[in-house]
């Protein structure tokens, strides 16, 4: 498999794999979540990331806004749980299933930061909430 073509191609991927069902698209691919079709409305849609900082040396950190939309507040927490795992499993380099860390060789270390409460949206039966996770990344 060739390396990710950016971070955010990275970032998505990693998303796509652990959340199996919902659509997921970055700010390169789609102006905002509305813009993610998806007929279920699962649906999660990565910003552009700000930097948080750097070691100065070989590592900087970026904090990704994650929006999420659900059909149900039970999908919402069980997408929730997945990321959790995932970045567990991420930081152990655990396999996760159609993810290869090879490809993704810079991307070091992850951490969730904040969520927003999870809100349902009663005209559109979904439930919207939005997180933040921190990666870590590698310059060389």
């Amino acid at each position: 498999m060739a390396d990710y073509t950016t971070h955010l191609d990275a970032f998505r991927t990693f998303l796509l794999k652990i959340h199996t069902v919902a659509t997921t698209k970055h700010i390169d691919e789609a102006a905002r979540i509305e813009d993610v079709l998806d007929a279920s409305s699962q649906r999660m849609f990565v910003s552009k990331p700000e930097i948080m900082g750097s070691d100065g040396d070989d590592f900087y950190w970026e904090r990704y806004k994650i929006e999420i939309q659900e059909t149900s507040g039970t999908n919402f927490v069980t997408a929730m749980n997945n990321i959790f795992i995932g970045i567990r499993k991420f930081n152990k380099r655990t396999p996760i299933s159609g993810f290869t860390y090879a490809s993704a060789p810079t991307m070091c270390h992850m951490k969730f930061v904040r969520a927003e409460e999870a809100k349902k949206k009663s005209k559109k039966s979904r439930w919207d909430g939005v997180i933040w996770i921190d990666i870590e990344w590698s310059t060389s």
